[in-house]
């Protein structure tokens, strides 16, 4: 009988045992695929072996790498690296030998994914060069959207420019020189002609430029690389505007804007011209068929419409009391719509998400902002370059809106802009700047890891190379003249 059989009952307890053993190492391999995919997800093991819920956040610094620093505790790996954190509050410190810390406190929820791309490190030493000497103070120095070519007219001309190639070290000090045509620029009878920028053609090639002379206006379309093509767009459409912008920042299409009549057209030739809106008090466009405008036409008495005009159909967000001045903005983030409009007398600027998406769905109620803030008598509006910021701002007072954290900040600058700076603006995607005390200013959009860096002069930006290797501004020197200067935003064992 087999359960006499010593030997095969010893095989069947061996095999018994070896199955016991293959069933437990197979359980815990699943325990710790579990567990490493649920930490992978948002989940980790506590000291006492229970599983609390985590976070990810990924850091990254230029330049790269630099130590992270958790409350003070140095992390095991260095920036462009991933933190699986539990979630809580926690002080974050990247460190780099020859540059100041970068320091922001960060709040980790529980399954979910941050990302901090953006630190900039600064320099503890900056190394500046002189570019160039102007003898009085230029009439425009601007810099196109790509940030390689940067514009600086002529002292005492409003048709010669020098062009400076900012992709290179060592191009931009081989400067050279562009004039408008002769007859371009209508010639003024009186003395205080001047002219400004009006805006950037998204070819980097057009600048549009805005010339005020004997009490009027007009608009000069520059062409950077054949300056003999540039053109008077008074003469050439025939028009006589109060304000033109480019449309769809292509640099043959215009927006054209008759503020005595409220008119608002589309032109792109002398004999293509269509009116779109009428009534319009303040507007702003977007892409190809989308503007957004303050009208008083339809409004009540005391009151003015923001509406948005997408192809040929305009709709109605909201209503404000009538105001001195209104601020606009919108731009697409992820694919979706946002909208921020406020007034000088409202003291505050709406956001919304979506709008006409809203409307959609609660057709005949009102749209809900995903974020109001709150300054007094805003003046400046302006998404940043990656449009997941939008900062307002009033004086020293700034409110700032997080997009992708659905976050608001509002904060007073502790020094103020030097006149005639009217408001600090975007330096990149997450930082803005500003001149105060004749020195330039930067800092990220929540106020934190504020620098002061070099002299600079209010009367114009700051100019970043593409790289954001160097800054160049442009300040008064002890004899009264103007330098153009480039700084080094790299210590010297980076360079």
């Amino acid at each position: 009988m087999d359960y006499l059989d010593t030997a095969k009952q010893m095989r069947q307890n061996i095999l018994l045992f070896i199955g016991y053993i293959l069933v437990a190492i197979a359980i815990a391999i699943a325990t710790i695929l579990l567990v490493q995919h649920a930490y992978g997800y948002g989940f980790g093991l506590g000291k006492q072996g229970t599983v609390i819920q985590s976070g990810l956040a990924f850091f990254s610094s230029q330049p790269n790498p630099a130590q992270i620093y958790v409350n003070n505790s140095l992390y095991p790996s260095t920036t462009n690296t991933r933190l699986y954190l539990p979630e809580n509050i926690y002080n974050i410190r990247l460190s780099r030998a020859g540059y100041y810390d970068w320091k922001r406190t960060i709040e980790v929820d529980g399954g979910k994914v941050e990302h901090f791309d953006y630190p900039l490190l600064t320099p503890k030493t900056l190394t500046t060069n002189k570019v160039q000497t102007y003898t009085a103070p230029p009439s425009v120095v601007t810099q196109s959207p790509d940030r390689r070519w940067l514009l600086v007219t002529h002292p005492g001309s409003l048709t010669d420019f020098d062009v400076y190639d900012l992709k290179s070290q060592t191009s931009v000090k081989n400067v050279t020189t562009i004039s408008l045509p002769d007859g371009v620029l209508s010639k003024a009878t009186t003395p205080g002609e001047t002219l400004q920028l009006a805006e950037w053609a998204d070819d980097n090639q057009h600048v549009l430029l805005q010339h005020n002379f004997d009490g009027k206006t007009e608009f000069i379309l520059l062409d950077r690389t054949n300056p003999e093509q540039s053109i008077n767009l008074n003469t050439n459409l025939s028009i006589d505007p109060s304000k033109i912008t480019l449309k769809n920042k292509k640099f043959d299409q215009y927006y054209v804007y008759d503020a005595t009549t409220g008119d608002l057209q589309t032109v792109r030739k002398s004999t293509d011209k269509t009116t779109v809106l009428q009534h319009v008090l303040a507007y702003q466009s977007y892409g190809d068929n989308t503007i957004l405008y303050v009208t008083d036409s339809g409004a009540p008495a005391g009151k003015v419409l923001l509406r948005m005009l997408v192809g040929n159909q305009s709709t109605t967000l909201r209503s404000f009391p009538t105001s001195p001045s209104y601020v606009l903005d919108l731009t697409q983030y992820s694919g979706t719509m946002y909208v921020a409009a406020g007034a000088a007398s409202l003291g505050k600027v709406y956001i919304y998400q979506d709008p006409l998406g809203q409307l959609a769905k609660l057709p005949g109620q009102a749209i809900v902002p995903t974020q109001v803030l709150r300054v007094s008598q805003p003046n400046y509006l302006s998404f940043s370059d990656s449009a997941q910021f939008i900062v307002t701002e009033g004086g020293s007072s700034l409110g700032v809106y997080d997009i992708q954290n659905n976050q608001g900040y509002s904060y007073n600058i502790p020094t103020p802009l030097d006149s005639p700076m009217p408001h600090a603006t975007w330096m990149d995607g997450d930082r803005l700047d500003y001149v105060s005390g004749g020195k330039l200013v930067i800092f990220d959009y929540d106020q934190t890891n504020r620098h002061v860096l070099v002299p600079a002069s209010a009367q114009y930006l700051p100019a970043f190379s593409p790289d954001y290797k160097f800054v160049y501004t442009l300040a008064p020197n002890s004899s009264g003249q103007y330098e153009l200067n480039q700084t080094w935003l790299l210590a010297p064992a980076d360079r």
